[in-house]
C-alpha cells in the first residue's frame, strides 16, 4: 500500500475517532474521564479501555510510546486551550487531522499510528 493511501486512511480513521458519539453513559464517560485536565489522551481499546497514553505538549516523535506508535483506538482532546493536529509522520509530517478541544472518540475498528502532535489554534 502507497504512504499517501495509508496517510488517507490514518486520516479517515482519525475523523471518524474524533466524530464518533459525543454523548457517553457508563464505563465509556468515567474512563474518558481519566485523561487529565490539558491533555491529549489515546487509549489502545475502544471505549477508553486497554492502556491509556498522554501528551500535553508539542512532540516530533511520539514512536517511543507503545499506544500511539502501534495504533489509537480512542481518544479525547482534553486540552485547556488548543485544538491538536495529530500526524502520521514524526516531525509533523503527514498529517492526519486536527482534533478540536473537548473532542471525544469511543474509537474505530481501524488502528490509527500518531507519530508526532502539535497543539495548534490556541485562545
Amino acid at each position: 500500500m502507497s504512504a499517501s493511501k495509508i496517510v488517507k486512511r490514518f486520516g479517515i480513521s482519525i475523523a471518524a475517532l474524533a466524530l464518533v458519539g459525543t454523548g457517553f453513559t457508563g464505563t465509556a464517560s468515567a474512563a474518558s474521564s481519566d485523561c487529565p485536565e490539558g491533555w491529549f489522551c489515546v487509549w489502545h481499546g475502544t471505549d477508553y479501555t486497554g492502556r491509556m497514553q498522554k501528551v500535553q505538549y508539542d512532540n516530533a516523535d511520539l514512536s517511543q510510546y507503545t499506544v500511539f506508535a502501534n495504533g489509537s483506538l480512542s481518544g479525547y482532546n482534553n486540552g485547556n486551550n488548543c485544538d491538536v493536529n495529530v500526524y502520521a509522520g514524526r516531525n509533523y509530517t503527514n498529517l492526519i487531522a486536527t482534533v478540536k478541544r473537548g473532542t471525544k472518540g469511543t474509537g474505530t475498528s481501524t488502528r490509527v499510528k500518531i507519530l508526532s502532535n502539535k497543539w495548534v489554534n490556541c485562545i
